[in-house]
């Protein structure tokens, strides 16, 4: 008769007898030669160009998609631009470019001449005209220095953050209603880029002026001039292709995805096919991420041949590229992860050894909570049966999942990753393995006849 200790042995040895004979069988089948059968050739490498065609695509995708949630989502273009007012560097370049602007179209100096002029004309005593005559040219600066206060301070106000937020909003419905040239608010495309409208500051630098009685202000007349920030040859490319950039954008990552599934489906071995998947979406994605890079160093370039400050320059680059730089990083990581997940489902003896781990400490686990009442029944098999099955359907929810997260975060990857595997896991847990089951079923009665 055996005790309760003698049981709970005998049960932890034959856990151990079965973890070895797993592992046995598995580096026996590693070991076992593969017999090359008629139509695995085409299969690898028709399994080999669609990964290779999805890993090219893929830092295309991520632009694309970019493209379209500019194009369509409003509410995504707007938190792309109106943050830039916010800039001090931004807010500069701005005010820089007002001043220049007013200074071509009002002649300070010229202006307040013509005004003291008039004043002399009135018949003052010689020295009334000639303490005037010195106070002009002081009053021409004071006036362009006061000029400059209202452009600084209507410029950095708050209320001017929420115009250029509101006209920036009319800009892209203006740009998805006609898809053409001027985007009638602060923010317009034209022949030559993408460029700030500095009529509609200048209007409201007059406004201001006139606020504070400053009847002069009358006199400043309208500006039509426009920063370019852009290159118009990529502009021109945009407007050219508006629709096909919106129906790209839509069906590219599908498209994308799809291939390099169906390149993992048909390869013959799909532990290798979902390494190479991971290899080539690190090295597209990668690529991608260092461009970015390159082009942030050429912005200085940009902006020395534009008269334009680089530091400005440098954080509308940065805003109009730091959303797919970080989609490019994430696509990174997942490339990474596939790599782990196709090296853990392959044939190699380290592969084998931790497989073999994981397996019992599932195991073990599982008669755990067996011997605690949990009895999955009909259900724990139906899921060891279906294992494969049960485990791809986890895979292509988590895919799909991450894919209408779009833009995808870092935080989102994780999130999805750290589900998946739980959920995984809490399914492998559940199953009821047949060669686990019988030995519980027939110690259970022993164990109810030991005295204790």
């Amino acid at each position: 008769m055996t005790g309760p200790g003698d049981s709970s042995e005998l049960a932890a040895l034959k856990d151990r007898v079965r973890a070895l004979e797993n592992e046995n069988s598995a580096l026996a089948a590693a070991a076992k030669p593969v017999r090359v059968v008629e139509g695995s050739r085409w299969r690898a490498v028709a399994s080999a160009l669609l990964i290779v065609v999805a890993s090219l695509l893929l830092p295309v995708t991520i632009v694309a998609a970019w493209a379209r949630i500019q194009l369509v989502d409003e509410d995504a273009f707007v938190q792309t631009l109106a943050p830039l007012v916010d800039d001090p560097a931004v807010q500069q370049l701005i005010i820089d470019e007002t001043l220049d602007a007013i200074g071509e179209q009002v002649d300070f100096e010229a202006l307040t001449a013509d005004v003291f002029d008039g004043i002399a004309d009135l018949g003052l005593p010689p020295r009334a005209e000639a303490a005037l005559g010195l106070l002009q040219a002081p009053a021409a600066n004071g006036l362009e220095s006061l000029v400059a206060g209202a452009v600084t301070t209507v410029v950095e106000s708050d209320a001017f953050s929420d115009v250029w937020a509101t006209a920036t909003r009319a800009a892209h419905r203006a740009l998805t209603v006609s898809a053409t040239s001027d985007g009638g608010g602060v923010v317009v495309r034209t022949d030559d880029g993408v460029g700030i409208q500095l009529g509609a500051i200048v209007e409201r630098v007059q406004q201001v002026l006139l606020d504070r009685d400053v009847a002069i202000a009358q006199l400043i007349p309208e500006v039509d001039r426009v920063i370019i920030v852009g290159d118009g040859e990529g502009l021109q490319a945009v407007r050219l292709g508006y629709a096909l950039a919106v129906t790209v954008g839509t069906w590219l990552p599908i498209v994308t995805l799809a291939l390099a599934a169906g390149g993992i489906l048909l390869a013959r071995r799909r532990s290798r096919a979902v390494i190479g998947a991971g290899i080539g979406f690190a090295l597209g994605a990668g690529s991608l991420a260092v461009s970015f890079l390159v082009g942030g160093a050429a912005v200085g370039i940009v902006a020395e041949r534009l008269d334009l400050s680089p530091s400005a320059l440098e954080v509308i680059y940065g805003r109009f590229v730091d959303a797919m730089r970080e989609t490019a990083v994430v696509f990174t990581l997942i490339g990474v992860l596939l790599i782990v997940a196709g090296w853990l489902a392959g044939r190699s003896t380290s592969a084998v050894r931790v497989r073999g781990s994981i397996h019992s400490l599932d195991s073990a686990a599982r008669r755990g909570l067996q011997e605690r009442g949990l009895n999955t029944g009909r259900f724990g098999l139906w899921l060891t049966e279906r294992r494969r099955l049960v485990r791809g359907i986890v895979a292509v929810v988590a895919v799909i999942w991450l894919f209408l997260l779009r833009p995808i975060g870092l935080g989102d990857v994780f999130l999805v990753v750290v589900t998946g595997v739980v959920i995984a896991w809490i399914l492998e847990l559940l199953q009821r393995r047949p060669e686990e089951g019988p030995e519980l079923i027939t110690d259970a009665p022993e164990r109810a006849r030991t005295p204790r």
